[in-house]
């Protein structure tokens, strides 16, 4: 693995249905600018019986289904992969690290990952990404937090890492999370000023979510502009940046909240909302729940979605698989989908408007940022 090009993007994604199927749809041309970090979830580790109770899978079980679903939706090209979600509990079988056991089994069919580590890790999860790191040999992912990076011995602690897993920052990428991005961020020379081997990170990755945690907030039936603050506060950097500087590669969390809810096996109350990219904002058709008595239950998503083809930000049916199934869907009042495949046409919309935002940015010219 080498180097990104500056418009290479890197959306953080948990490994569920709607986040695997819009990453499995994108178009060829923006799919070659991705290198996804996927999160595994309580919910992979999981399934529903026929009566919809829900069975713990045994190790060989999840490892399967995981290793198999990455094979089907994103094949041999490239990903990080982060089990840092999980308990400590999930992450051992019979004194075998599980992620070292995914690793094992995704390299019989091919499959390239980089193992994600962070420097408050144990010792344990340090050896299963080391041996990660040998089987695929695609080096490591260090992913830092803000608040790591505000220590004094965070260099010490890299280096000793670094130490530990026998491997030079030539074949490291630093992501530095700063999970929610609320009006701005440190600039770049700011943080490179307390980061170790700034110029020799294979790629630096630069991370953070601006999407709220959910929609509870705004008012039903209307339509909001969320600012996309992950995306402005680093391409106002970029555009400024002085010469010589590096230049962080971006990643965010798509219209996803940065952190993270279990919320398996909870009951959920769906509002039937579209989450919408654009420039530098997301717009929101703030729909009602689905299930409330007496409401248009699931006809709110065909409804908001032939108003959201009226609207300006609109970008045709031919920009992205999710635009052609919000364009589809807006007269299928028979059959109006579901908040999976709305979420999932959502995402899949982000992820290509965000590469085309970039190749504009960088003066490449991948597809024009709307087709219609």
């Amino acid at each position: 693995m080498k180097r990104f090009d500056s418009q290479h993007y890197v959306p953080i994604l948990r490994w569920k249905k709607a986040e695997r199927t819009a990453l499995a749809r994108l178009y060829e041309a923006d799919s070659g600018c991705i290198t996804p970090m996927i999160e595994i979830v309580p919910e992979n580790l999981i399934r529903k019986d026929p009566k919809g109770e829900i069975v713990n899978l045994s190790p060989e079980e999840a490892i399967n289904k995981i290793v198999s679903q990455i094979s089907k939706h994103w094949g041999s090209r490239q990903l990080y992969i982060d089990v840092g979600l999980l308990s400590p509990s999930a992450l051992f079988f019979d004194g075998n690290h599980f992620l070292t056991m995914v690793s094992q089994h995704a390299s019989t069919l091919g499959l390239s990952f980089i193992p994600v580590i962070r420097v408050a890790k144990d010792q344990t999860y340090n050896s299963a990404v080391k041996a990660v790191t040998l089987i695929h040999g695609q080096g490591a992912c260090i992913r830092l937090t803000h608040e790591e990076i505000k220590q004094p011995e965070l260099a010490n602690k890299i280096d000793t890492l670094l130490a530990f897993l026998e491997i030079s920052p030539e074949n490291v990428d630093l992501m530095i999370d700063f999970q929610f991005v609320g009006q701005g961020l440190p600039t770049f020379k700011t943080i490179y000023k307390v980061l170790p081997h700034v110029d020799e990170w294979r790629n630096l990755i630069w991370a953070g979510g601006a999407f709220p945690e959910d929609l509870s907030k705004l008012k039903k039936n209307d339509i909001y502009w969320l600012p996309r603050n992950d995306w402005t506060s680093w391409r106002e950097q970029i555009v400024r940046s002085q010469s010589g500087l590096r230049l962080p590669i971006f990643s965010d969390y798509t219209i996803q909240h940065p952190r993270y809810r279990d919320l398996t096996g909870r009951l959920m109350n769906i509002s039937a909302s579209i989450r919408y990219t654009s420039e530098k904002d997301w717009v929101i058709m703030r729909g009602e729940s689905i299930s409330a008595e007496g409401g248009p239950g699931t006809s709110q998503w065909p409804a908001n979605a032939a108003l959201l083809c009226e609207r300006e930000e609109y970008c045709g049916d031919g920009f992205s698989y999710g635009d052609r199934y919000i364009k589809n869907e807006s007269s299928a009042f028979d059959k109006p989908g579901n908040a999976t495949t709305w979420l999932c046409a959502g995402i899949n919309h982000h992820m290509t408007f965000a590469v085309r935002q970039l190749a504009t940015l960088f003066d490449s010219s991948i597809v024009a940022l709307s087709s219609s």
